[in-house]
């Protein structure tokens, strides 16, 4: 039953690693590149930066989410049908894990559903008429907005990397001490 549950925190942590450092690697590296090397093909930039992040935030982002949720699932149900206990207290207040998860996933939805779409519509009639500078204005607001969000969720995620390398590493020696 240790191994489920090890199992599940495995596929948790692989769709949070993969959530978290494709933030990092899109939102840091790859628009710098984008930035500098399509830098005399604006237009190009642009549909390239769209199409990876449309793809990263749709569905890899929402496939990270089904894990990590699945995981977290499963091992409340082991825990809730079975007498297998890991209480393992590695925060101070219960659930905290659980809030920024929460926290993450509306924002990632809110992201990828709401604020991408509006994104998207103010970035067409920018490139329909480029001289107008109020859908510059407001694109660079929905960019800044995003870019925002996006960091919140890095620096939750991180914290959620951090909690669950506590928990694995109390698992661990839990599970330890039950064979010796």
């Amino acid at each position: 039953m240790k191994r489920l549950v090890y199992t599940f925190n495995m596929f948790y942590l692989f769709g949070l690693s993969l959530w978290v450092g494709g933030m990092f690697l899109l939102g840091i590296l790859v628009e710098i590149i984008v930035r500098i090397k399509l830098k005399e093909q604006p237009l190009l930039a642009s549909k390239v930066m769209n199409t990876i992040m449309d793809v990263f935030n749709i569905e890899i982002i929402y496939t990270c989410i089904g894990f990590i949720v699945t995981a977290e699932l499963i091992k409340l149900l082991v825990g809730k049908f079975s007498d297998l206990e890991f209480e393992l207290g590695v925060t101070k207040r219960k659930y905290v894990k659980e809030w920024i998860l929460g926290i993450m996933i509306v924002l990632a939805i809110y992201m990828g559903s709401f604020l991408r779409p509006e994104m998207h519509e103010v970035d067409k009639l920018k490139k329909a008429s480029p001289s107008d500078q109020k859908l510059q204005i407001r694109f660079d607001r929905f960019h800044s907005k995003f870019v925002n969000i996006y960091s919140v969720n890095m620096i939750l995620g991180l914290s959620l990397l951090y909690i669950h390398g506590k928990e694995m590493t109390r698992f661990r020696q839990s599970s330890n001490k039950t064979y010796e």
